[in-house]
This record gives C-alpha cells, structure tokens and sequence, in this order.
C-alpha cells in the first residue's frame, strides 16, 4: 500500500490524501486495473497518431474521431484511426 500511495505522489502529483485513496481504490476496486489498462490503451493510440501524422496532427481532431467511434474496441478503434497495419494495442 505505502509503495502505491508514494507512486501517486511522486508520479502523479497528489497529495498525501489523495494519493492514499488512489492506492486503495486500486487495491480493493476490481474494475480499477482495468480502467487504468484502457488509459494506457489510448494513451499510445494518440502517440502513434501523431507519430503517423506529423504536423498534421490535431488533438482535438484525433478525440473527436475517437468519440465518433462510439463503443467500438480498442483494437477496432486502432484499425480505423491508424490503418490495418497499425500494429499491437501496447507494446
């Protein structure tokens, strides 16, 4: 638990409080892993998006074409924003 709450405070920046009660969530809360998995998921899509556009990339546009997609998953997502060769979901 201390390892966790001294990961939110040096790698997130919250406060002690705040720090404790992320490390518990993610302790005792099932669907937390899970949250924290999707996170990573489309925190590389939108790197490799903007690897693959360059200049031409656009935050807003590149969520806006995320939310567009309604429910799809992820890999799906990938396909359709990054091309069928986009490769894996996390390296």
């Amino acid at each position: 638990m201390e390892q966790g709450v001294r990961f939110f405070r040096e790698a997130a920046f919250l406060e002690e409080g705040s720090a404790r009660k992320e490390a518990e969530r993610g302790t005792f809360d099932p669907g937390y892993g899970v949250y924290a998995l999707g996170k990573l998921i489309l925190m590389k899509m939108r790197k490799d998006a903007q690897a693959q556009q360059g200049q031409r990339f656009s935050l807003k546009a590149f969520h806006d074409n995320v939310l567009g997609l309604g429910g799809l998953r992820y890999p799906l997502q990938r396909e359709a924003l990054l091309g069928p060769e986009a490769g894996a979901l996390l390296e």
